[in-house]
């Protein structure tokens, strides 16, 4: 009962501000990176919950901010979608699917419901992209793709966090592998599509030298990764790639409202 009174009162404190700029008029770029923002937001409390299980660090101070991220993020899109009914259903479906998901930002970790977790996060990522492929679809605007594709970085690099602690934690099969080698092989194609793009600005370029390099050094640490340590390091510098990944997307978003008031 406890856990159900700290929830209540933790979206409590989420709903309100997120509601008070319920009125902010959104664009296209607004409702992409709120789409990808609630994915994020889910895969971080999935492989938070994961975590928490192996002890890691730096993992329960996240939980709040990833609650309340997503929670916003929804409401974005739901303000977004009374004028664009094309997305109005599959909004009400990721929005369903993410409360399936939330919950596990304040459930103790049970290693033997990670299976089963796995298929739900694969299940919300899938009804995420379809909505996101709309949205970027309806935009018809260059940049909007790069926008996209580095927020693709961010949320690969939390899915590789998640998936390298399944396999510390013993859950290790083909499936595993399968996904992690995809997640490898579509962050590489995101950052060379980012990286040598030619609407990058100074600070753009900046943030995604900085990926590049904690990239390189993710790829060297996995080789021998064995728990503890080595898990904490990963952790760590996914953040770092995630962080300065959504830093590049928000400068490629700027870049998109300029070229929108052009249109205007």
């Amino acid at each position: 009962m406890k856990k159900i009174h700290t929830y209540i009162l933790l979206f409590g404190l989420f709903w309100f501000p997120a509601n008070a700029q319920y009125d902010e008029i959104l664009d296209v770029s607004d409702a992409l990176q709120s789409a990808v923002d609630v994915r994020t937001a889910a895969v971080k409390i999935v492989k938070d919950y994961l975590y928490r299980g192996l002890n890691v660090d730096y993992v329960s101070k996240e939980n709040d901010e990833n609650l309340s991220n997503g929670e916003f993020s929804l409401l974005r899109l739901e303000s977004y979608a009374n004028d664009h009914p094309e997305i109005k259903y599959k909004v009400k479906n990721l929005a369903h699917k993410w409360e399936k998901l939330r919950v596990l930002a304040i459930q103790k970790s049970k290693k033997e419901k990670m299976r089963g977790l796995m298929k739900s996060l694969k299940s919300f990522i899938q009804t995420a992209n379809d909505l996101i492929d709309t949205i970027n679809n309806s935009g018809q605007i260059s940049t909007l793709e790069y926008q996209k594709a580095a927020n693709n970085m961010e949320l690969l690099a939390q899915q590789l966090a998640f998936l390298y602690a399944l396999e510390v934690s013993g859950i290790k099969d083909q499936v595993v592998e399968h996904e992690i080698n995809r997640c490898i092989n579509d962050f590489q194609k995101d950052l060379n599509k980012t990286f040598y793009s030619g609407e990058n600005t100074v600070d753009i370029a900046k943030y995604l030298k900085s990926i590049l390099a904690d990239w390189q050094m993710v790829k060297s640490g996995t080789k021998n990764l064995k728990g503890g340590t080595a898990l904490n390091t990963i952790y760590v510098l996914m953040d770092k790639i995630s962080d300065a990944a959504r830093k590049s997307a928000i400068l490629y978003q700027k870049k998109v409202k300029e070229e929108l008031k052009k249109k205007k």
